[in-house]
């Protein structure tokens, strides 16, 4: 098991640095983080009462899934640049700040680690609606240069 953990953390490793095969790799993630993060919450939570572990569970993976797409949003975004340096310097932004979250949820584990997650998920949140405006924004104006164009104005 830690063999092919470590094995799978070099692929993880690597694939970070490669613009295209990331994007792929993280659209595969999707079906695999999301669903462990639901499965960890459960059983978390076992002391709890089912009410209460169903909802741990469904809030494990909606943040997981909040998570992941803004990483994934932030990938497809970068990966745009032809120069290489952008998504490297991001895939080790994010492997340096993983090691800290978990260093930190170690030591900290309630109350700073789940603040330090909910201001994570709070600013993937809003840059998620960001987004969201600023591609629906050049949809329209794009929409609106085709019309016009099509139309011989």
């Amino acid at each position: 098991m830690i063999a092919c953990s470590g094995i799978l953390f070099l692929v993880e490793l690597f694939a970070d640095k490669i613009p295209v095969f990331d994007l792929l790799w993280n659209a595969l993630h999707t079906f695999v983080r999301v669903p462990v993060a639901a499965l960890l919450a459960y059983g978390a939570t076992a002391q709890l009462s089912s009410g209460w572990q169903l909802f741990a569970t469904l809030l494990g993976g909606a943040i997981a899934l909040a998570a992941h797409r803004g990483k994934t949003a932030v990938r497809a975004a970068v990966t745009l640049y032809p120069e290489p340096f952008s998504n490297v310097t991001l895939s080790f932004g994010e492997d340096t700040l993983a090691v800290f979250l978990t260093w930190f949820a170690t030591r900290h584990p309630y109350y700073w680690a789940a603040m330090i997650s909910l201001a994570f998920v709070l600013v993937i949140v809003v840059l998620m609606r960001w987004v969201v405006r600023a591609l629906y924004s050049m949809l329209r104006r794009a929409r609106k240069k085709v019309y016009l164009i099509f139309n011989g104005v």
